[in-house]
């Protein structure tokens, strides 16, 4: 009797999920089809320039005996050199921003696509950046914007 009844719950939740799957499969999607030789539009520009900074470690980091941190400088001879940055600006615009080489890979990308985007320069702090620049500038009202 036990084996009967396990039988027929199973049965009935094989039926179900079938009968689930087949109202989700037969649902027709649509399919969009673009026309990129008949750009509507265009956001403004972002020009990335890889810049040599010249640098002199010429000051150190040292505790003072109240244990707090203080910068001196060096007596001594000091290294000099070149470091690369990123130089981010924006044609037609006094707006431009250094960015470090080491930047995380996935915050430089999304600085850079948000700002593209919202079209507004990227600027520091990021966090406030990314809570201000907003997409509602230039999109549609009925197109729903979600960033992240």
């Amino acid at each position: 009797m036990k084996i009967k009844l396990l039988l027929a719950v199973a049965a009935l939740a094989f039926v179900f999920v079938t009968c689930h799957q087949y109202t989700e499969i037969t649902a027709s999607p649509s399919v969009r089809h673009l026309k990129p030789s008949e750009v509507a539009a265009y956001h403004q520009a972002i020009n990335l320039t890889i810049a040599w900074v010249p640098y002199e470690d010429s000051q150190t980091l040292v505790m003072t005996k109240k244990d707090e941190w203080k910068v001196v400088r060096n007596d001594g001879p000091y290294k000099t050199g070149n470091i690369p940055v990123i130089l981010v600006t924006y044609p037609g615009s006094t707006d431009t921003i250094w960015i470090d080489m080491n930047t995380d890979n996935a915050l430089l990308g999304k600085l850079i696509k948000h700002s593209l985007m919202t079209q507004e320069p990227i600027r520091r702090p990021f966090v406030q950046f990314f809570e201000e620049a907003s997409c509602q500038k230039c999109h549609p009202a009925d197109v729903k914007v979600k960033l992240d």
